[in-house]
C-alpha cells in the first residue's frame, strides 16, 4: 500500500464512530464513569516481526499500567463504577502510540497495532460524548525520569480542556479542587504550580499526540489531560490512592457525576 494511503487509512481508524480493532496488544476495558484512562507506553510485547525503531523516544513508562489498572479499582469501590481503560500492551520499542502515524513507527507492520489502539480510544471517546453529554474525561497516563519527584500535566497550555476552563475557569485545571491540586494537597510536587495564572506548561511534557488528537477543542473531542508522574513517585504504592482521591474531588466538584 502507498505511504499517503497508509496515512488515510490510519486517520479513518482512529476518527469517532470507528469500527473497534480487535487486537491481543491493546487492552480495552468498558466501564461507567464519564472517565477514561489511557496508557501507551509499559508494554513490554513485540509486534510480530516488526524491528526496533532507532528513531524516537523508546523507554518504558514502568508502573503506568499497574498504576491506572489500581486507580480504575480504587474509582469502583469509592463510586461504585469504573472508568474505561486503553492499554498499550505492546513495546515502545516498536511503536509509539503517543505520537501521529508519520512519527509513530518505522515499520508498516506495525501500523494495524496502531490502528487498533486508536480505534479503541475513539470508540470510547464517541461513547462517552452520546453517554455524557454534560462531559466526559480523558486521563492520558505516562510516566517521566528528568524529574523524578514532580508530575507535569500536558494540555497544550490549556487546549485540549478548552470546554472545561470555558465552563468552569482556570480553576478548574489548576486550582484546589483540580486533578493537579488534589495531588498538590497531598504533597506531590506538581507542575504548573497550583494557583498559576499562566495555562503555559513545560515544554518537555505540555500534551502529547492523544490529548492533542481527542481535547475538547476539536468537535468530536472531551476534556483529555496528560499526566507525567516522576520515577520516585511511581516508586510509591501510595500514588494510586492519591490520584484517585483527586480524581474523585473533581469529578463531584465539576458535576461529571451529576444525574
Amino acid at each position: 500500500m502507498h505511504r499517503r494511503s497508509l496515512i488515510l487509512a490510519s486517520v479513518a481508524a482512529a476518527l469517532p464512530g470507528a469500527v473497534a480493532a480487535d487486537s491481543p496488544l491493546v487492552a480495552s476495558l468498558g466501564g461507567s464513569l464519564p472517565l477514561l484512562l489511557t496508557v501507551p507506553h509499559d508494554g513490554d510485547e513485540s509486534i510480530g516481526s516488526v524491528p526496533v525503531r532507532t528513531v524516537g523516544a523508546t523507554v518504558r513508562d514502568l508502573g503506568t499500567r499497574p498504576l491506572a489498572e489500581k486507580v480504575a479499582s480504587l474509582l469502583e469501590q469509592k463510586l461504585k463504577a469504573r472508568p474505561r481503560l486503553v492499554i498499550a500492551k505492546f513495546s515502545r520499542k516498536y511503536l509509539d502510540a503517543n505520537r501521529a502515524e508519520q512519527d509513530a513507527m518505522q515499520s508498516p507492520e506495525a501500523l494495524p497495532t496502531y490502528q487498533a489502539y486508536h480505534a479503541e480510544v475513539a470508540r470510547h471517546v464517541s461513547e462517552l460524548r452520546v453517554a455524557f453529554p454534560q462531559g466526559a474525561l480523558l486521563l492520558d497516563i505516562h510516566g517521566q525520569s528528568e524529574d523524578p519527584n514532580t508530575t507535569f500535566r500536558g494540555t497544550r497550555a490549556g487546549l485540549t480542556v478548552k470546554a472545561l476552563v470555558q465552563k468552569h475557569g482556570i480553576e478548574a485545571i489548576q486550582g484546589e479542587k483540580s486533578i493537579l491540586g488534589g495531588l498538590a494537597s497531598k504533597g506531590y510536587n506538581v507542575n504548573p504550580s497550583l494557583g498559576s495564572v499562566s495555562l503555559e506548561e513545560d515544554r518537555r511534557f505540555a500534551g502529547g499526540h492523544t490529548v492533542f488528537f481527542y481535547g475538547s477543542h476539536r468537535p468530536q473531542g472531551i476534556d483529555a489531560i496528560q499526566f507525567e508522574f516522576g520515577k520516585n513517585q511511581r516508586a510509591s504504592w501510595s500514588l494510586a490512592e492519591h490520584f484517585a482521591e483527586a480524581i474523585t474531588t473533581f469529578l463531584n466538584h465539576y458535576g461529571y457525576l451529576a444525574k
